[in-house]
């Protein structure tokens, strides 16, 4: 992985960090992700009409677009479910901890790409470090309580799958056209999407109203929501799509520290190892 691929992903990563520490400071949360959603429609919409006029649009990546949308709409109905039958603090962490390796194993037999074990390595200990990551501690109680557990996770690993899913539809995406505007599109699809699961939910709030509520969160998760992604899927363009999802991770180490300043949030030892494994995984991805 180049410097400057991660670079861009560490920045994308931040973006994914504060848009969700942003979210958090909202009780409306789940109209406020469609509101950013739309936000970013819009913020973006001349970025994608330069895009649209000078670089290619080939008829075969509506397809992946299709998927893609797809896939991310399955997502929030998957993590919406993963979220009524299971603790936060536990569910959150296993599902991150699932999308990388379901990503590689897709990517791996469906589009054929190769890994070094150094690479596999980063990508374990990366997971490994999530999946720790709100552990009260390492001992033999919490992780048996995480494996009594094990049988009511179903909906978090099918939302983690559908996360790699979105991956690995989006690389192939990618590899035909802009990455920045085969995401635009696709976040056209995932707002439709949103809003729909949120009439269904009879999740009756005014977006204008929100809007005015919290104009510069509106703003900045507008701007960031949109860059978390479309970055990612711009770094496919040249980089496995398996180390682009498991570098993404690191999402997780920024929101800590986001929680820490900003939130006044504790952090115990346990977290402090995990974010230094997940560090530690994504310094072996740079060398593989």
């Amino acid at each position: 992985m180049s410097t400057t691929i991660l670079l861009i992903l560490l920045f994308a990563a931040i973006c994914h960090a504060v848009w969700n520490a942003l979210s958090k400071r909202v009780e409306e949360r789940e109209a406020f992700f469609t509101l950013i959603l739309g936000a970013s429609i819009i913020l973006y919409f001349p970025m994608a009409v330069y895009l649209w006029q000078t670089s290619v649009f080939p008829p075969g990546a509506v397809k992946w677009m299709l998927f893609s949308t797809c896939t991310e709409i399955l997502y929030f109905v998957a993590l919406g479910k993963a979220y009524q039958t299971n603790n936060l603090s536990y569910a959150y962490p296993i599902l991150r901890g699932t999308a990388p390796i379901v990503t590689t194993i897709l990517s791996t037999v469906l589009i054929g790409t190769a890994i070094a074990w150094t690479g596999l390595a980063g990508i374990l200990i990366i997971v490994a470090g999530v999946v720790c990551m709100n552990l009260r501690s390492f001992s033999i109680k919490e992780f048996r309580h995480i494996v009594q557990n094990w049988k009511n996770m179903k909906w978090v690993f099918l939302a983690g799958s559908f996360s790699a899913s979105s991956s690995v539809i989006d690389g192939m995406g990618a590899a035909m056209m802009s990455g920045l505007l085969f995401k635009y599109v696709v976040l056209i699809g995932m707002f439709a999407g949103k809003w729909l699961i949120d009439r269904r939910e009879q999740i009756n709030v005014s977006y204008v109203a929100l809007m005015k509520k919290y104009p510069w969160h509106t703003l900045a998760g507008g701007l960031f929501v949109f860059a978390s992604n479309a970055l990612a899927v711009y770094a496919m363009e040249t980089t496995p799509v398996t180390y682009v999802a498991s570098v993404r991770e690191i999402s997780i180490v920024f929101a800590t520290l986001i929680g820490v300043i900003w939130l006044k949030e504790k952090v115990g030892v346990v977290k402090w190892v995990s974010i230094g494994m997940i560090l530690a995984g994504v310094v072996i991805i740079k060398l593989s």
